[in-house]
C-alpha cells in the first residue's frame, strides 16, 4: 500500500487563511461545486500568469535581469488591460434564487 501524500487537497484547504477558506466555501456553496473544483478552476485560469512568472523568475535567477524586467513590465501592462474587461456573471436561474 502506498503512503498517503502529504499535501492532500484537504490539508491544502486547511492551510489557507481563514478568510480565503470561507470565501472559497461561499463560492462553492453558491455554485453547488466542491471547494477543490473551485480552486482547480481558479488555478487553471491563472496558469498562463504563473507560467510567465516562472519564466521571469528563472531568467532573473540566471542573471538575465533585463529580460526579466521586460517580462514584468509586459505582465503588469496585461494585468492593467484586464482590469478594464467586464466579466459576465454566471448564469443565474430564477428557480435557484428562490430556493
Amino acid at each position: 500500500m502506498s503512503p498517503k501524500p502529504k499535501n492532500t487537497p484537504h490539508r491544502v484547504l486547511l492551510s489557507l487563511p481563514t478568510d480565503l477558506y470561507e470565501t472559497i466555501s461561499r463560492v462553492s456553496a453558491a455554485m453547488e461545486k466542491p471547494r477543490a473544483e473551485i480552486i482547480r478552476d481558479l488555478l487553471s485560469e491563472q496558469q498562463p500568469i504563473l507560467e510567465h512568472m516562472a519564466t521571469m523568475l528563472e531568467q532573473a535567477k540566471a542573471g538575465k535581469l533585463d529580460q526579466a524586467m521586460k517580462g514584468w513590465k509586459k505582465m503588469t501592462g496585461e494585468a492593467l488591460k484586464g482590469l478594464g474587461v467586464i466579466m459576465n456573471p454566471p448564469d443565474l436561474k430564477k428557480s435557484k434564487l428562490r430556493s
